[in-house]
């Protein structure tokens, strides 16, 4: 039995749409996907072995693999994902934030993103004041709340902060490579790599689903396992998506998120772009 760990995000719905489908069980293969609210969780889940494949990103998978304990755990593949910067709609522009308070999770990617962000429109990270909030949902709520001024924030999350009022002021390109990966433990792989094929080959099919119907319109029942709110809802179905398929992690994306992770303090230890990753046949 395969158990994945998601998150809510883009990165995870081929796997919750396949899992919601039944398009799993038509290929044979047993697959669970149980759904976290914070990397922090995942970790957690991964540690403990309550999961044996996980969608995460490479900058938390830096993180995870920098103790001995999780050394077994390998980048399978690169999946869609994106972020985005959304503040209160007060704020016209990203220099508006500046001295004010933005939540992350400072583990994840949300910061990566966040400074480069910050690095395009000519400002210092010390110029803003940062919130360490792990959960994205905690993120949306605190920025409805105005405890907060802005989040980086996932969709379909970011689209719910937007129908509650919030301003996206920046989102990554959905056509580029943002660092969601899906994780596998290695000595699970091995010992099912035909089912890791068959699980892969499915979700890649789920998102050439997504792709020809042009947006997120067919994903609702892998939203509700989200706890999906209906407002955000209307805002991610008038989105038009683009999704490149699953393929094998860039080396350059790879090591460009170690050496930030190592930066600042995440990782130890040799970049080694071979020792980390593993095949997964017909997948280029």
């Amino acid at each position: 039995k395969i158990t994945i760990g998601v998150l809510k995000n883009t990165a995870s719905l081929p796997a919750l749409m396949a899992d919601a489908a039944g398009d799993f069980t038509h290929q044979n293969i047993s697959v669970e996907t149980k759904t976290f609210d914070s990397n922090e969780q995942l970790d957690a889940a991964i540690k403990d072995g309550t999961v044996n494949a996980a969608v995460t990103n490479l900058v938390s998978y830096a993180g995870l693999v920098s103790k001995k304990a999780n050394a077994d755990w390998k980048v399978a593949v690169a999946l869609p994902g994106y972020s985005g910067l959304v503040a209160n709609k007060k704020y016209k522009s990203i220099k508006r934030l500046k001295g004010k308070t933005i939540a992350i999770d400072k583990k994840d990617a949300s910061k990566q993103y966040l400074l480069d962000v910050l690095k395009k429109n000519k400002m210092k990270y010390s110029s803003i004041k940062v919130k360490e909030v792990a959960s994205m949902q905690d993120r949306v709520d605190a920025l409805k709340a105005g405890s907060i001024d802005a989040a980086v924030l996932e969709d379909p999350l970011m689209s719910t902060a937007k129908a509650n009022g919030g301003k996206i002021l920046n989102r990554q390109k959905m056509t580029t490579n943002n660092g969601s990966i899906l994780i596998m433990n290695k000595a699970f792989a091995k010992k099912n790599t035909s089912s890791m094929q068959i699980l892969v080959d499915t979700m890649n099919q789920e998102i050439k689903m997504l792709d020809k119907s042009g947006g997120y319109g067919m994903t609702g029942t892998a939203l509700n396992k989200m706890n999906f709110d209906q407002k955000g809802a209307k805002v991610l179905t008038d989105l038009d998506v683009s999704f490149k398929k699953i393929h094998k992690v860039k080396k350059s994306d790879f090591n460009s998120a170690f050496k930030y992770a190592k930066n600042h303090k995440l990782y130890k230890g040799k970049i080694s772009y071979k020792a980390h990753t593993i095949k997964i046949k017909n997948i280029k």
